[in-house]
């Protein structure tokens, strides 16, 4: 089991190019990769994402990606060589035509601007390597933040689950009570009327039969029972069972609010409003498993 969030960073140089890489994830119910690549790499974004794919089956993945030439600072600003390469030819072209030349500030930030070099770009293929080994760098950081997640979120749930589970085993032991109860107060209002009506009267015991079958949750309990079997199994799976988890989570709560729709006891109700605490506690850590 995997937990949906984590983070992972890597930075990588070479060959004068340093590509620095942070990439976190948070809760989806679909698989969603967010990557803005610089132009230069642009062609690359559905390889990264089927390289998230190949790790991860649901979550929203934000990559922040840095891609820089080492010394770039420094770039487009000309040497005093080169300057006084140019000043010289200008110099030379202008004896030649007869022409005056003098040296000021003006003609230095002309020539300098002539001899600032244009940005050639990123090397693209130093640029694509690094850009994947940052990729699976940080992917498998990510990977194993969110193993490890999973396995604290495994923990908890099996605890839940144990919850429930005794929970429902104490509703099992109550909810025969509730007919020998109505029984009870049923021919103590009889009674209290000044009726005086044989517990064997078919009337009764018609009464009694119908109660039963009104508040009778043998059925919700039997598939309770399943259902968290059913739980145990996916939460011991090595496979996403997120989604599957908050389905099975969904019948559970559908059985419990039949069962609360049900009770007419005291004691079960109050078990009833645990079961749907407890099941909402379950249902907001699911909501983190892949």
């Amino acid at each position: 089991m995997n937990s949906m969030t984590g983070f992972g960073r890597c930075e990588v140089a070479k060959d004068g190019v340093v590509v620095s890489l942070r990439v976190s994830s948070v809760n989806r119910k679909n698989l969603e990769v967010v990557c803005s690549l610089p132009k230069e790499l642009q062609q690359l974004e559905r390889k990264v994402q089927e390289k998230v794919r190949a790790v991860a089956a649901r979550g929203r993945f934000q990559f922040s990606l840095d891609v820089r030439q080492q010394g770039s600072s420094s770039v487009g600003l000309p040497t005093d060589e080169q300057i006084d390469s140019v000043l010289e030819r200008l110099k030379s072209i202008a004896e030649r035509h007869g022409a005056s030349f003098v040296v000021d500030a003006d003609l230095l930030v002309q020539v300098s601007r002539l001899l600032e070099k244009e940005d050639a770009g990123l090397p693209e293929k130093t640029a694509e390597a690094l850009l994947f080994q940052a990729v699976d760098t940080a992917l498998q950081e990510l990977v194993t933040m969110r193993e490890k997640e999973g396995e604290a979120l495994k923990a908890d749930l099996e605890s839940r689950g144990q919850t429930l589970k005794s929970l429902v085993d104490q509703v099992r032991e109550q909810a025969p009570g509730m007919v020998d109860k109505y029984r009870e107060n049923l021919l103590a209002r009889l009674e209290q009327g000044g009726l005086e009506v044989d517990i064997n009267d078919d009337r009764v015991l018609r009464e009694i039969a119908l109660f039963a079958d009104r508040c009778d949750i043998s059925e919700e309990i039997t598939r309770l029972d399943s259902h968290l079997e059913q739980f145990v199994e996916l939460i011991n799976k090595g496979e996403p069972v997120g989604r599957p988890l908050e389905f099975l989570l969904q019948e559970v709560g559908r059985e419990i609010n039949t069962s609360g729709s049900k009770a007419t006891s005291i004691e079960v109700s109050r078990l009833v409003l645990e079961l749907k605490n407890e099941l909402e506690r379950i249902r907001e850590q699911v909501a983190n498993v892949e």
